[in-house]
């Protein structure tokens, strides 16, 4: 008899795991399917290894396992994409796709937990009213999204509470505190941990950004600051981002939701489980099942009526369309990405980079989304400006050195001495608009070695991208030099990574299935039964990270599947 599942999850990351915990908890038995290797309580104890880590790399898929090419445009042949080719070196998980195993993203991310502003819902509509119905190109498909900041409030407020994200707020049901974000959308409640200390630097920072006219606030943080729930307060180690962590402080869906989901006794987890194909019924028009490869590479099939699909946007695309299901042409479209616009000071002090979290930080807002200032250079949409104070480790800092420099013989050495102890960094994230041009497809030559196709990306920067890049780089030197930094440097621009683990579209959601994948609970149109979240429903992407809105996106998905089951 062929086995059978009462719902099958594929992908433990930040939406699967609250996926699973939602329906486990409501007393569903779920079988989750993860390709990475479940991760034990000992390499969480034990994780202070800059070589295994961000060296080699161990959290995140390699391109043996799952090769990805990229391609400027159409005219060009693809190649497999350098996926570590930013300035911050190697295998550091920035420049590529999310971890892998049980947690997904949530074990390397650096913890920054937005909300989006109400703003970020309507882009296109804002672009145009200010700008003008011709501001955007001709191969633009930017919409509105099909679900408003109110709707999302709620599940914002859930991820924070049951999850924890400390945090100052700043707009409580329309009294505003100073001492939060002064661009906040309204909220019901405060955040259930204060704010993390800030590491040394971003007082420096906090002061020259007040001087210039700004109004910085503390980075909302998936990072404990006292003990909460399953989370304990973070002991300011610097091992954070690409990294797990060994008090449990950053919030992950393996030590939060993953774990909830376990003491039910209602989930199953298969690690080292790779699915390759989606099942339907004769008509496509339901779905039965998996088919998924095990560690040795033998096939398994798995029946169910229930299928939720948890990956990172970029794989749920791939094994969509290795799937067959793309009757109406949409998977893969609408590729969007961030550019970070890196920068890097020395400053006069010491900074002490190598202790605190990446998001004991300050942030500048006032430049984001709508907010940025009318300018000849034809920027649309803004961007978030964050310090970036802590969590540099030795070999990271030596891939990110000044221009011209070598990471060898006397002057590295000398350098290096002289102000490892003196770096920080600031950067931006502007989002990519939505066109015809970039899109993810199924690579026609390249296969992994399982006989898979691999996903083949088409992107480039965009003229919009450079001119942000240079806006907000201007913005950045003004802040160093406030600050009093002896040098200053940025990543190129544009960038040489076409990934930024903040990948979101391929799946876009909408109420009209002729130009979308899924409708705003994540259930396929094509597809009844096939459930498809993440990041890849966005319909734009904003300047915050992603993380938090795509999780409130799956507290909206498990709340509609528990009405249906």
């Amino acid at each position: 008899m062929p086995e059978k599942a009462e719902a099958i999850v594929i992908g433990l990351g930040a939406s699967g795991g609250i996926i699973a915990e939602q329906l486990t908890k409501a007393g569903v038995r779920v079988l989750a399917l993860d390709k990475g290797p479940m991760h034990s309580n000992e390499e969480f104890t034990f994780k202070h290894d800059e070589v295994k880590y961000y060296s080699r790399g161990s959290l995140v898929p390699q391109l043996s396992t799952d090769p990805v090419t990229w391609r400027p445009n159409e005219a060009t042949e693809a190649q497999l994409l350098p996926w570590a080719a930013g300035v911050r070196g190697n295998s550091e998980p920035l420049h590529l796709p999310p971890s892998i195993g049980p947690g997904g993203g949530t074990l390397h991310w650096g913890g920054a937990s937005w909300r989006h502003r109400d703003s970020d819902f309507r882009m296109k509509s804002l672009i145009e009213e200010r700008f003008g119905p011709k501001a955007l190109d001709g191969d633009s498909t930017m919409v509105d999204w099909p679900v408003t900041y109110g709707d999302l409030e709620p599940y914002y407020d859930k991820v924070e509470w049951e999850l924890g994200v400390s945090g100052q707020a700043g707009n409580v049901k329309g009294i505003h505190n100073p001492a939060g974000s002064p661009f906040e959308s309204d909220r019901q409640r405060e955040y259930p941990m204060p704010p993390l200390r800030r590491a040394p630097a971003d007082d420096r920072f906090k002061a020259a950004c007040e001087r210039l006219g700004y109004r910085p606030f503390q980075q909302p943080a998936a990072v404990a600051s006292t003990d909460y729930k399953s989370l304990k307060g973070c002991e300011y180690c610097g091992f954070c981002h690409g990294f797990l962590c060994h008090v449990n402080a950053k919030q992950s869906s393996r030590i939060t939701s993953v774990e909830a989901a376990l003491q039910t006794g209602n989930l199953e987890i298969r690690s080292s489980s790779r699915v390759f194909r989606l099942n339907r019924d004769a008509t496509g028009r339901r779905i039965t099942g998996v088919s998924y490869f095990d560690a040795d590479g033998v096939v398994h099939d798995v029946e169910s009526d229930l299928v939720v699909v948890a990956c990172y946007a970029l794989e749920n695309s791939r094994l969509l369309l290795a799937s067959g299901i793309n009757a109406n042409g949409q998977v893969g479209q609408n590729f969007m990405t961030h550019s970070f616009g890196w920068c890097t000071l020395v400053l006069p002090e010491f900074s002490n980079p190598f202790m605190a979290p990446l998001v004991a930080a300050s942030v500048v807002d006032d430049l984001n989304c709508d907010g940025v200032p009318d300018n000849d250079e034809g920027v649309l949409w803004g961007s978030v400006l964050t310090s970036i104070p802590g969590d540099l480790q030795p070999i990271e800092a030596a891939h990110n050195l000044p221009p011209g420099m070598r990471r060898w013989g006397g002057e590295f050495k000398d350098w290096f001495s002289e102000n490892y102890r003196k770096l920080m960094g600031i950067h931006n994230q502007i989002p990519s608009f939505p066109t015809k041009r970039y899109y993810c497809d199924l690579d026609p030559v390249v296969k992994d070695k399982f006989g898979q196709p691999a996903l083949r990306i088409t992107h480039d920067w965009s003229q919009h991208d450079v001119a942000a890049l240079n806006y907000f780089e201007r913005v950045k030197r003004n802040i160093a030099d406030e600050m009093g930094a002896t040098q200053f440097w940025s990543e190129p621009n544009p960038p040489a990574y076409h990934l930024s683990t903040h990948e979101v579209g391929t799946h876009r959601m909408g109420e009209n299935p002729a130009d979308s994948v899924v409708d705003i609970y994540g259930e396929s149109h094509e597809c009844k039964g096939l459930y498809v979240v993440g990041g890849g429903q966005f319909p734009t992407l904003s300047g915050y990270n992603p993380t938090q809105t795509l999780q409130a996106l799956a507290y909206l998905s498990a709340d509609r599947i528990l009405e249906k089951v």
